[in-house]
């Protein structure tokens, strides 16, 4: 993996440095890294994302700044310390080959502790199969060899492995029925997505739900989309065509959480949603 290129996190904490700092009203980098007691060039790659910084370090920069509440404190001493995580994940050995949008996914999810996912026309990642995931990555990546193919089916079912782990994440999931009407990959090979959808419900930690058709406009009108929630920060996540958009204001993510709920009082309950499966089942 290329390490000169920011994660997600990395940016982000670098920009609230950026912002507490000129809320400090301290307009000079050179001032302020004076006050850290650190070089002008170092105090602007943080502040640019283009390093971390060790959990330490973080105190020492605060004080400078005259912060002094702990919630911003422990937020931030929380986001230092997964960027030090990140660089020692399994997706490492893969980075070469991967988007570093997408690498980022995989890092906001390996430490989120909680994922909300809406899904319109395709099966949410972390619940495909690897016949599923082989058939429309195939058709939609532009993967240009088998090898490329096997390598990213390959993160995509080692991406799942956040769902069994021994503190697994919490997953609720809403798919629409448009979803369940494109049988992608034949038959066979979406019966047995509906059979493991069913099966991956039934987990402690997964709750799944079916959006049915309705006359009605609603939010999950514009697309795919998904939270994941960190003990650090929010963050929306939302997958185009070549690249993954990152969405981190607090506003902006509280929209998406909204929208969410709103999808789920429309969806049907969990118990539904699995009789609607079986029905979807028989019929092909």
């Amino acid at each position: 993996m290329n390490t000169d290129i920011p994660s997600l996190r990395q940016r982000w904490l670098g920009a609230k440095l950026a912002e507490l700092r000129a809320a400090a009203g301290i307009p000079s980098l050179a001032i302020a890294a004076d006050k850290c007691k650190r070089s002008t060039a170092s105090l602007s790659r943080i502040e640019n994302g283009m390093v971390g910084i060790p959990p330490r370090d973080v105190p020492p920069i605060l004080a400078a700044y005259g912060v002094t509440d702990p919630n911003v404190h422990d937020k931030l001493m929380i986001v230092a310390a997964e960027i030090q995580q990140e660089r020692r994940g399994w997706w490492v050995e893969h980075g070469d080959a991967l988007a570093p949008s997408y690498v980022d996914l995989i890092r906001l999810e390996s430490t989120a502790t909680e994922i909300r996912t809406y899904e319109a026309y395709l099966m949410p990642g972390l619940l495909q199969t690897e016949a599923y995931a082989r058939t429309f990555v195939s058709a939609m990546q532009g993967l240009s060899s088998a090898t490329e193919l096997g390598e990213f089916v390959a993160v995509r079912a080692a991406r799942k492995t956040i769902l069994r782990r021994q503190e697994p994440v919490t997953l609720h999931a809403l798919i629409s029925e448009a979803a369940l009407r494109h049988p992608i990959g034949g038959p066979e090979i979406f019966r047995d997505q509906i059979e493991y959808l069913r099966e991956c419900a039934a987990w402690p930690n997964v709750t799944l739900q079916i959006l049915p058709f309705t006359g009605q406009p609603h939010p999950g009108m514009s697309g795919a989309f998904t939270i994941l929630r960190l003990p650090s920060l929010d963050v929306a996540h939302v997958e185009t065509m070549n690249t993954d958009a990152y969405i981190e204001d607090e506003h902006s993510v509280e929209q998406y959480l909204r929208a969410f709920d709103h999808l789920c009082d429309l969806a049907l309950n969990p118990d539904k949603s699995d009789s609607f499966l079986q029905e979807i089942a028989v019929t092909l």
